[in-house]
């Protein structure tokens, strides 16, 4: 029986869960694990649990009848097997989460992945699949023919990823445990390979921002083997690029990653400092980008900063820079290196000869620099009718909006707290029976402590409210310049009156909120964070002319 006769039964899985467990299917098996033992197990048996695959619909609760798992031991049912499941059972825990017991079930005689180092003669003949098709419903055995153009550090677990991509688009592959420590000291970056046994899945974009929907797993059956054809190595781009204008970035949002090139105009030292968050030794390195319409502020940091070549902006080289993230700072756009992004110098594709050309000819940048006095895109600014229709912050990174709001109400349940009286520390302190004052975070003892606004508060326009958090400084301008100090002096007094004099005083006035919206999860609960970072008065004239730009755009 060839792969392309076998046909996975649509619809199965469905079936399975509506209880008709009388039919027999043919389903792929995507994964393999053995279930955990816990304290309060009374049987010491194995018992594996399975994700099945029917061509539509992937089911992750399949318990293996203890009498097959001889199948897995013996290396017979492995991922990738196409299987007939021909005797099942449907049942439900306590919760009402359902599982299917697959008690038995016959191995089809084709082998889906390729699980030795020796099967070179399958490999060959095996399908390319290209990355910009791959999905987790492919059949049968592919593989990928990509080159690897990323790759990350080994990290605890241990735990590796690798970036492929070939003409068609761009795929993480993660790599765990035995398989990470098996592949990161033989995958070169730069080098072009044969993948194939790979686990397709989501991608998790916390984590993983290339442009695909999906990621690929490496298995103990996976195989990579390295292309020495010239030919085909050439076929394969060294870089895929998708470059947009300077001129452009201020269409993209904050966080946001993009492929920009230009020439290297100039260059600052690599300047050290402290890094306020980490309080590590750090250092900076400012460049300015130009192309033929505009020019950027790009900074490069830590290593980045100190091996970048100062000779690029004595030449004016052409430099591509990949995957740089757009940076907001104070109401201006910027670009900002980080650990994944990828430099190139003179790269050989068009628009780097193109530059070059220009710029040989005389060619000067005409317009201000983007950084410079430029209002925030137009996609940053939002009602709050809007904010709530779209789920920012739940994308694995924050989002910055713009919103003209008014403070409606300051809640009074928590306004200020003793904090640590560092610098650079605002962590909550405890009062011993000493007198002293106690910070967990410097473990030091202190005869001071500083109080600092933590308030939250609800701000409306026309289209709704929220509620909104304010720390230290944005609190105390909100508190219409009242200090932390005073506050708790009359809270300590139980001046109720003089409190909410202070609560009321900047309440029912219009501002411009810069809110930030961020995904954490604390005690497995996850919710939707949003916090101030900057209040600013209301210049009627920019803020008219923003809206005649909207007017003009829409007709």
């Amino acid at each position: 029986m060839t792969s392309t006769s076998l046909s996975l039964t649509t619809d199965a899985i469905a079936q399975y869960k509506n209880g008709n467990t009388q039919q027999t299917a043919i389903v792929k098996i995507t994964s393999i694990r053995l279930c955990e033992t816990t304290a309060t197990s009374s049987s010491d048996t194995e018992r594996y649990r399975l994700s099945i695959h029917d061509g539509q619909d992937t089911f992750n609760s399949c318990i293996l009848s203890p009498e097959l798992n001889k199948l897995v031991k013996e290396k017979r049912l492995q991922e990738n097997s196409i299987v007939r499941l021909d005797k099942v059972a449907h049942d439900s825990t306590s919760t009402g989460k359902s599982f299917l017991v697959l008690i038995d079930l016959t191995i089809l005689p084709e082998p889906s992945t390729t699980t030795s180092n020796n099967n070179t003669n399958k490999q060959g003949t095996t399908n390319i699949c290209p990355i910009g098709m791959i999905t987790p419903y492919l059949n049968g055995i592919w593989k990928i023919r990509a080159r690897c153009f990323a790759k990350s550090a080994i990290r605890p677990h241990p735990v590796c990823n690798f970036d492929f991509h070939d003409a068609s688009g761009e795929i993480r592959i993660v790599a765990f445990r035995d398989e990470c420590m098996r592949w990161h000291p033989i995958i070169e970056i730069g080098k072009v390979y044969d993948i194939i046994g790979v686990r397709v899945k989501m991608a998790d974009k916390r984590w993983n921002s290339l442009h695909n929907t999906y990621e690929l797993t490496l298995t103990t059956g996976s195989v990579i083997r390295l292309i020495d054809d010239p030919t085909i190595n050439e076929s394969i781009p060294d870089t895929l690029f998708n470059f947009v204008p300077l001129r452009d970035i201020s269409k993209h949002t904050n966080e946001s990653f993009v492929d920009v090139i230009g020439i290297i105009d100039t260059c600052s030292d690599a300047i050290p400092f402290t890094n306020r968050t980490s309080n590590k030794d750090s250092k900076r390195r400012e460049i300015t980008l130009i192309d033929e319409d505009s020019s950027t502020s790009i900074t490069l940091w830590d290593d980045q900063a100190e091996n970048f070549d100062e000779e690029l902006a004595e030449n004016h080289a052409v430099v591509a820079f990949r995957r740089i993230r757009v940076a907001i700072f104070n109401n201006k756009y910027n670009l900002s290196g980080h650990r994944d992004m990828i430099i190139k110098v003179n790269p050989d594709v068009q628009e780097a000869k193109h530059l070059r050309i220009w710029y040989n000819a005389g060619g000067r940048v005409k317009n201000n620099r983007i950084t410079t006095n430029r209002p925030i895109a137009e996609a940053s600014w939002k009602t709050i009718g809007q904010i709530e229709n779209e789920k920012l912050g739940r994308q694995g990174r924050p989002d910055y909006v713009s919103v003209k709001a008014t403070c409606m109400h300051i809640a009074n349940d928590r306004i200020v707290y003793m904090s640590c009286s560092s610098d650079d520390c605002y962590r909550k302190v405890n009062k011993l029976s000493s007198g002293v004052y106690h910070c967990d975070k410097c473990q030091k003892d202190f005869k001071e402590c500083r109080w600092t606004y933590m308030l939250r508060a609800e701000i409306a326009d026309s289209t709704g409210t929220i509620w909104v958090s304010f720390f230290r400084h944005l609190g105390e301008q909100l508190m219409g310049n009242v200090t932390a100090e005073q506050f708790a002096e009359a809270k300590e007094n139980s001046d109720e009156i003089l409190m909410q004099i202070y609560l009321n005083k900047n309440t029912f006035r219009e501002k411009i909120f810069r809110l930030r919206f961020n995904e954490e999860t604390f005690n497995d609960m996850t919710t939707v964070k949003i916090s101030c970072v900057s209040i600013n008065d209301i210049d009627y004239s920019e803020y008219g002319q923003r809206l005649i730009g909207i007017i003009q755009n829409e007709f």
